[in-house]
């Protein structure tokens, strides 16, 4: 064979090699797992029953080799067989071409006769042409190449001209088109038959597309008025930001870097907070003796980060303070007030159609969307919306307002619910519960820190943000008074400080370290349960006779002691590693023993947090004292004569109290109680004979009538009346019997309004209510829960307390609700005051199965609002919780008193 023959020979059998090469790429592509789409980047417009999403001409990401991967598929059903054949003939061609390669014979060796013919060699090369040229190899090479060719420009058409998800005269062939919506289900990973495709020409959307251009840019209309707001609160957020660099220590830069910072000298030149590092040169800074270049950088990085971080976190929160920035938030939200005139299905129309228009891009003309539709009625919702924007643009249009000016802000210290709401609405915050409130005054600083609570040792314990924040105040400055107002979860705070600090003693040496609360005898009980509720530490109450005993096991095991403040003068505590002193106004006498008891014990502890929502009773001097406790190098000459400005800040590295409206931005807000009373001896002896008569009724309201003597269910409840006074608010009182009504209005005298009972008319009750309303903080209505507990509005009270559980929880939540409802301006503060190891605790147990399947079958419905949707038998109530009384009482001999279920007090 001669060369030029030969040469043609091997070009064919490397083109037939690569083209093999070629096939197998795609065959991977072909059977390769079936392409799916990412529907995320559609622009989604959803309803009740399903949504549409829409996509742009070529904004869609779609699987690059789509359309090759249906072409083949559709056309060459059988390509997998023809490439494995087009393999075998390559396998061939791989072992002929080598020894083919050296056949032929060249000019020099025909003209001089030189060389010999390798016969090897000529055979291959015979076998290699006889190969290519036969006809089934043909056959096989021509249908490969049609189906490469096929897949080529099936991916040409889809980079030209996109993917299609509906057939039509421009459009791709059928199986392309079902290709792709094979692929967009696929996305969707349901059921394919719930998602349908559809096309719209852009001509639909260009007279809604006009509409809300022209709102877009109408001063007064929603979206630019939340454009002010944002601005005005991002201002306000750097104002607020810069306050707390200005109360901010030195020390606080170390919490935000790994660098050792070094401070000595920085007082000398008038550098003693954050915000003096932010405004200092580095020039000015490095002129302090040991202080370099780099030092004084990295002190500003840290600074910078600080402030950064505090700008991050601003919350939708006016404040008192009329700066320019609140004032002008006010003006929005009076202006925003008035120029939202459309109803709440024309307002869902107006926010469905900006939000539409404001991700969707348009197209040019004659351009077209495709639309993936999932259930009913979306694309008629969509349809709907935009012919209902078509017809009626000027109804999208807000009216022109004018400007109420500094006027705004007065109206906003009389309405400051009102306008927190409005600031909400227009800002689209879920603040309907106020969960996870954020701060802008100077409890904000530890959030901004990157602290994060250990959580090991927390169980079933969700702290909102404000509650995090003290926590973590708490654990990095150690030693703090925790003010925060009542009813704002300081004991919670507590605990996470407790646990994260047992956690950071298990990490170091195994221990749980020991933490001591010292409380009032009132609340020991209550100490105990929250600490058993949420903390896996071991809690040992070291209060009535055995108080030695647990001592002595907490010193040996470690957790949690709970003592009262006789305890704390006569145990031997030693060095807690937690101390935790609640209701510690009542160490401000620093000659007092408890003071000096409790004083010594935070000087041997490592954490310290003092709990009190009234630090400053009557003077100065007094909050001073407890200063003195947690950091005694705070306190100064004269510090109780220093303005009220500068002793905040003073005091700001170890103070930190939020009120209820600073942290729960929407009202009205309801924080529930659980208060757990432990009975005094006279209580339990009382309560005693009443189980042992087998008396239901005697034993519900034995801890509030205990004869010949005060009950301590009366005495907690004098204290939430101490409490509310301080506090300027009301409180309103329900029980069911009348007696116990009695018996408190007899204990609290002249603080008591009136009693609403079965037998007041309904002119009565409402001036009952009246008179009520403008009593002085610290006022309080009783109520029996039967008759006052329906029907009357009672916003001035923002404190509700519960005698007992009630038979049926529905009344309970009916009575709280007089107070807790629209028109409420405070949080409402509901204590449920139960005795421990009482009738009280049984009913809970029982019951809260009760309401467990209440609230999962029966809170939609219409006939739960019913109080007796969730009664149960009581006589069937009373028989199990006298029985369990009556046995762990050691009561429950041969013979059994007959129990009695009458109300023995009610109306």
């Amino acid at each position: 064979m001669d060369r030029i023959r030969l040469r043609g020979l091997l070009r064919d059998a490397d083109e037939i090699r690569s083209l093999a090469g070629r096939a197998v790429r795609l065959l991977d592509v072909v059977n390769g797992a079936a392409p799916v789409v990412d529907t995320t980047g559609a622009v989604h417009v959803d309803a009740a029953d399903g949504g549409v999403d829409i996509l742009p001409p070529h904004r869609w990401e779609w699987p690059a080799d789509l359309y090759a991967w249906a072409a083949v598929r559709h056309h060459h059903p059988d390509f997998e067989g023809h490439v494995r054949d087009l393999v075998s003939v390559v396998v061939r061609v791989d072992g002929l071409r080598e020894p083919a390669a050296r056949a032929g014979s060249g000019i020099l060796g025909r003209m001089f006769g030189l060389g010999r013919v390798d016969p090897t060699a000529e055979s291959a090369a015979t076998d290699l042409l006889l190969l290519l040229a036969d006809t089934t190899t043909g056959w096989t090479v021509t249908t490969v190449r049609e189906a490469l060719d096929v897949a080529r420009r099936a991916g040409e058409l889809q980079r030209r001209s996109g993917v299609r998800l509906t057939t039509g005269p421009e459009g791709p062939p059928p199986y392309l088109v079902e290709a792709a919506q094979a692929a967009v289900r696929r996305g969707y990973g349901g059921d394919p038959g719930t998602i349908d495709f559809d096309r719209i020409d852009a001509a639909a959307f260009a007279g809604a597309r006009a509409a809300v251009e022209r709102v877009l840019r109408h001063p007064d209309s929603e979206p630019a008025l939340r454009g002010e707001a944002e601005k005005e609160l991002e201002a306000l957020g750097r104002r607020r930001a810069r306050q707390l660099m200005e109360q901010l220590p030195l020390d606080a830069l170390k919490r935000v870097t790994d660098d050792r910072l070094r401070f000595t000298g920085l007082p000398g030149i008038g550098v003693t907070s954050v915000a003096d590092v932010l405004d200092t040169p580095v020039d000015r800074l490095t002129s302090v003796n040991g202080i370099g270049t780099q030092t004084a950088q990295r002190m500003r990085a840290a600074a910078r980060t600080l402030e950064s971080e505090a700008i991050a976190q601003r919350t939708p929160h006016i404040g008192d303070e009329p700066c320019r920035e609140a004032v002008a938030l006010t003006r929005i939200l009076a202006r925003y007030e008035r120029v939202d005139v459309l109803d709440e299905a024309e307002r869902a129309r107006r926010d469905r159609l900006i939000d539409l228009f404001r991700a969707l891009p348009d197209v040019p003309p004659g351009g077209s969307y495709d639309l993936i539709v999932r259930g009913t009625g979306a694309r008629e919702l969509l349809l709907d919306d935009l012919r209902w924007a078509e017809a009626g643009p000027a109804l999208l249009l807000p009216t022109s307002v004018t400007d109420p000016g500094p006027a705004a802000w007065e109206d906003y210290l009389a309405r400051p619910a009102h306008y927190q709401a409005l600031l909400a609405d227009l800002l689209r915050l879920d603040t309907v519960t106020g969960e996870e409130p954020e701060l802008l005054d100077t409890a904000l600083i530890e959030r901004i820190r990157e602290l994060r609570l250990k959580r090991g040792l927390l169980r079933e314990l969700h702290l909102r943000g404000y509650q995090s924040y003290g926590a973590r105040f708490a654990v990095v400055q150690r030693r703090i008074i925790l003010g925060d107002e009542m009813g704002l979860g300081k004991t919670v705070q507590a605990i996470a400080v407790a646990a994260h600090r047992a956690e950071e003693k298990t990490e170091a040496d195994g221990s749980v370290g020991h933490t001591v609360v010292v409380c009032p005898a009132s609340v020991v009980v209550n100490w105990s349960r929250e600490l058993a509720t949420f903390c896996e530490l071991e809690v040992f109450v070291a209060h009535g006779p055995d108080k030695d005993v647990m001592a002595k096991a907490w010193r040996d095991r470690g957790g949690v002691l709970v003592c009262t403040y006789d305890g704390a003068r006569n145990l031997a505590l030693g060095s807690p590693d937690v101390l935790v002193v609640d209701e510690a106004h009542m160490i401000k006498n620093p000659r007092a023993k408890r003071t000096i008891a409790c004083t010594a014990l935070a000087a041997a502890s490592d954490t310290v947090l003092l709990l009190t929502g009234t630090p400053l009773e009557n003077r100065v001097d007094e909050f001073v004292n407890l200063v003195r406790v947690v950091r005694p190098d705070l306190v100064t000459r004269g510090m109780a004569e220093l303005d009220a400005e500068t002793f905040r800040k003073h005091i700001a590295p170890v103070y930190l109290r939020r009120n209820v409206e600073q942290v729960l931005d929407q009202l009205p807000e309801r924080v529930d109680e659980m208060e757990w009373v432990a009975l005094s001896d006279a209580d339990e002896n009382h309560y005693r004979r009443s189980v042992a008569a087998g008396s239901w009724m005697d034993m519900r309201r034995a801890a509030w009538l205990t004869p010949g003597g005060r009950s301590a269910k009366l005495d907690r409840l004098a204290e939430i009346v101490g409490d509310a006074d301080t506090a300027g608010r009301r409180v309103l009182v329900f029980s069911f019997f009348l007696d116990v009504l009695d018996a408190i209005a007899g204990a609290l005298d002249d603080r008591v309004v009136g009693v609403i009972d079965g037998s007041v008319s309904p002119e009565g009750r409402q001036e009952l209510v009246d008179s009520f309303s403008r009593a002085p903080g610290g006022s309080v209505l009783l109520a029996q829960i039967h008759a006052g507990g329906q029907g009357l509005n009672i916003q001035a009270a923002s404190v509700v307390v519960l005698a007992e559980p009630q038979v049926k929880p529905t009344q309970e939540d009916q009575a709280v609700a007089r107070a807790h409802r629209m028109g409420q301006t405070g949080t409402v503060h509901v204590h449920r005051l139960i005795g421990a190891d009482t009738v009280d605790e049984r009913m809970l147990e029982i019951l809260a199965g009760k309401r467990t399947v209440f609230d999962s079958f029966a809170r939609t419905s219409d006939a739960a609002g019913v109080p007796d949707a969730v009664d149960i038998s009581e006589p069937e109530l009373a028989r199990q919780i006298i029985a369990a009384e009556r046995r762990r009482l050691g009561l429950d001999g041969s013979t059994e008193p007959e129990e009695t279920t009458g109300d023995g007090g009610g109306d």
